[in-house]
């Protein structure tokens, strides 16, 4: 098949969590399939434009006129790559090709790349909707405004990560103590992950030599030095890398014998069978994971939005400290985690999944006017810039 891959860029720095995705995912369909990749908008990614599938920029605009561009570029490239399928990773792409004649008999897929369930009755419709995560899946098969066959749940997209050489690691381990990582942005969202991580460490230090190193890019200086002076505050073992090297925070995940992760920071770490926490929004410390919680986290993809069961969160820290003192208990926790990885999150199960829904995509009969009808008001907030 050809799959003609669309991401929009419409303000953004182009590197969120759905750019890796498509990056990762692309990869993986064109070992099988003829691949390529337009981003559209005001800028490209950088994930993006460096990947081999990657066609070309369309810089855009919003508004009516900037579909006639949008469709004379299409038009060209399609005259040598007919697409079999387009397959869209962002709404605001949809909404961009949905009334081009360009593509106008191509069938359509629209990943819905994790965050929370639509706030309102209804969201966007394609011919098939791939989510990530058993939250989005469920609200998808409970809505009445959705064919249940037309949703698919592949929560696959994480390449399995390698150590950076040791020959560039800048920041060194210390062996005497028990490193725990965060990689988050600063100052922005996930506010609640690090304070609640502070209180674990906090709490450690009474029994153990841990440290905490925080890896991000700042999104918003007074919150973040408000979150700084708060470790400072408390004499927390905390440490901070800002930098430019933090664009690529999984590079320090070397320094870790725990991390607290979120989304794709968590299974970028479970990839390499690190001891993995994630934040519950019913407890003030994050959360070991282990095959008996790990489905109620992987509901919420796990985000601040996970919520622990009494069993989960009273053994919690006690199951961390046994971790810590029990070098067997720790290899046992490390094969379960990487276990999980490869089950639900590792590339390997990328291309049979896809292929499924490719082929269940082609061969389903869906009149392009039917999907205009069902996302006319989305297209149209979307071009009067609403």
């Amino acid at each position: 098949m050809n799959i003609l891959f669309l991401i929009s860029n419409d303000g953004g720095n182009g590197i969120g969590g759905h750019y890796t995705s498509l990056n990762q995912i692309s990869r993986e369909i064109a070992k099988e399939h003829n691949v390529k990749i337009l981003t559209l908008g005001n800028t490209t990614s950088p994930i993006i434009s460096s990947n081999p599938f990657f066609e070309s920029h369309i810089k855009l605009g919003l508004g009516f006129i900037n579909l006639f561009k949008l469709n004379s570029k299409l038009k060209n490239i399609t005259k040598t790559f007919r697409p079999d399928v387009v397959h869209c990773f962002d709404t605001n792409s949809l909404n961009r090709i949905l009334l081009l004649p360009a593509l106008y008999n191509c069938p359509v897929v629209l990943n819905k790349c994790g965050g929370r369930n639509p706030l309102k009755s209804n969201y966007q419709h394609a011919d098939v909707v791939v989510v990530f995560s058993k939250e989005n899946h469920d609200w998808f098969l409970n809505n009445k405004r959705f064919n249940k066959n037309d949703i698919f749940l592949i929560p696959n997209r994480v390449r399995k990560l390698e150590y950076i050489d040791e020959n560039h690691r800048k920041e060194k381990k210390n062996p005497n103590k028990i490193t725990f990582v965060r990689i988050t942005r600063l100052g922005g969202a996930y506010e609640k992950t690090l304070i609640d991580t502070y209180n674990l460490i906090d709490e450690l230090r009474k029994k153990y030599q841990v440290e905490l190193i925080v890896i991000g890019r700042i999104q918003n200086q007074f919150r973040f030095e408000a979150l700084e002076q708060q470790a400072k505050d408390r004499k927390l073992p905390v440490r901070f890398i800002t930098d430019e090297r933090a664009q690529k925070g999984s590079d320090f995940l070397y320094l870790a014998d725990f991390v607290i992760g979120t989304g794709r920071s968590f299974m970028e770490a479970t990839s390499l069978g690190l001891l993995s926490l994630t934040p519950v929004e019913n407890a003030d410390y994050p959360i070991l994971v282990n095959s008996d919680n790990f489905n109620s986290f992987f509901y919420n993809n796990f985000s601040e939005r996970n919520v622990a069961d009494e069993k989960a969160i009273n053994q919690n820290l006690t199951a961390i400290e046994q971790l810590i003192i029990d070098k067997d208990k720790r290899a046992k926790a490390k094969k379960e985690i990487l276990d999980l990885f490869t089950e639900y999150f590792g590339t390997e199960g990328i291309l049979v999944k896809y292929n499924a829904m490719y082929t269940f995509c082609v061969k389903k009969q869906t009149r392009r006017s039917k999907l205009i009808k069902q996302n006319l008001m989305y297209i149209v907030k979307f071009l009067l810039g609403k």
